[in-house]
């Protein structure tokens, strides 16, 4: 209790230590070293911090009517429970992705490194996961996305060459090593990040492909490309496995996080700016509106600040199904099967990085074309991925803040 209690004051003297020194120099660098240990403060600290700073008021610590906690949701008990990982990231956050073939799960984290372990450690009770390495001939810095077609992972990454930075997609078999070779590399440069890059596999016209989205690289002083058909940039794109040809699916997007395909059903979630996080049901040539239509507004300064239309359909522009105003930092979205729990019929399951949530999206029957509630379900951590495992009846998510894989499932 006494080294607790010394680690306590310790991180709130530090924190303080941290703050005004920011306070006085007020720089990029000093702003990036604070945040990537901000993140590793307990939680007590991080709150403290907040009130103190005036970003948050004392009642948030009590704005919980209502919310449900795990294992309570409003219509069904849900069984919650962590397998430890012990994979090292030399970042402030554990981000990784998820993946399900045959009986085994991959975890792969963002800088690269893949791991895989069986289906059955996700159902006993130890709490820490058993996995392996698998090797690999690439050296990824910053995998976007991941997505298993049959036998074969395939992989979208960046790659940085000066102030060039490029979208690339690798593929390997899955076998005992991991031997990737590049599946799919454009060559249109983003000048400052690139996000987004969520993929699934999709049959259209006839012909095998991938959908894979892009984003909108300027995110707070975006240009035209997200409109404009020359450009791969704030797309959805669906290319061919056989011939690697790309076409442009739908345009329009600013910042895709979340994307699933159930048959014809093409559903994604979308970062706005502040504010505007999307649910959109995605057709063929469709348009989304950004950067000139938006329920968010910029991030700017007053001086610069951007405005943006707010009716989409009024503009000529496809309107979401569902907007989050405020923004949760949504993520990735699954449709789970109905016989995962009768009352839960026609549900989707959207994470949350900022809210710390999943939400479960009743939708009113199986066409998927309006919501007609949604459940915030409170876990407490950033969600990067979230899948659903058939062979158990389970669903896995994937939490940055603790690196731990949560396992969720219906209690009978």
């Amino acid at each position: 209790m006494l080294k607790k209690k010394k680690f306590l004051s310790i991180s709130i003297i530090t924190l303080f230590l941290f703050i005004i020194f920011f306070t006085i120099l007020n720089k990029d660098k000093i702003y990036e070293v604070f945040f990537r240990y901000f993140f590793k403060l307990p939680d007590p600290v991080k709150s403290l911090y907040m009130i103190s700073s005036g970003k948050r008021s004392f009642s948030n610590l009590f704005n919980d009517y209502n919310v449900k906690f795990l294992p309570e949701t409003q219509l069904i008990k849900i069984d919650f429970k962590r397998k430890k990982l012990n994979i090292k990231q030399k970042r402030s956050r554990n981000s990784f992705y998820l993946e399900n073939f045959e009986n085994e799960v991959f975890i792969i984290t963002k800088k690269g490194s893949f791991f895989k372990s069986n289906i059955d450690n996700f159902s006993n009770k130890n709490k820490k996961l058993n996995y392996s390495l698998i090797k690999t001939n690439v050296k990824f810095k910053n995998i976007l996305d991941t997505l298993i077609i049959k036998n074969k992972i395939f992989v979208s990454t960046t790659h940085s060459n000066n102030e060039c930075k490029t979208l690339k997609i690798y593929f390997a078999d899955i076998d005992k090593e991991l031997n990737f070779s590049i599946f799919k590399k454009f060559l249109e440069c983003g000048k400052t990040s690139l996000g987004s890059g969520r993929m699934q596999k999709y049959l259209f016209n006839g012909d095998e492909g991938i959908l894979i989205s892009t984003s909108d690289s300027f995110q707070d002083e975006p240009d035209n490309r997200p409109q404009e058909d020359s450009s791969i940039f704030g797309k959805i794109l669906f290319i061919n496995l056989e011939t690697k040809k790309h076409i442009i699916f739908s345009k329009g997007h600013r910042d895709l996080q979340g994307l699933y395909v159930k048959d014809n059903l093409i559903i994604s979630t979308e970062h706005g700016p502040r504010g505007g996080d999307e649910i959109n049901i995605i057709s063929f040539k469709g348009n989304y509106g950004w950067p000139i239509a938006s329920y968010g507004n910029s991030y700017n300064s007053k001086k610069n600040k951007r405005k943006y239309l707010k009716s989409h359909i009024e503009n000529g522009f496809i309107e979401p199904i569902y907007v989050f105003v405020p923004s949760i930092g949504i993520s990735e979205i699954i449709i789970l099967p109905n016989n995962f729990e009768e009352k839960w019929k026609n549900n989707a399951l959207v994470a949350s990085l900022n809210d710390r949530s999943i939400y479960r999206v009743k939708f009113q029957s199986d066409k998927f074309n309006k919501i007609l509630y949604l459940e915030k379900i409170f876990i407490g951590e950033r969600i990067r991925d979230i899948k659903y495992i058939e062979k158990i009846n389970a669903i896995i998510i994937a939490l940055e803040r603790t690196g731990d894989i949560g396992v969720l499932k219906k209690i009978d």
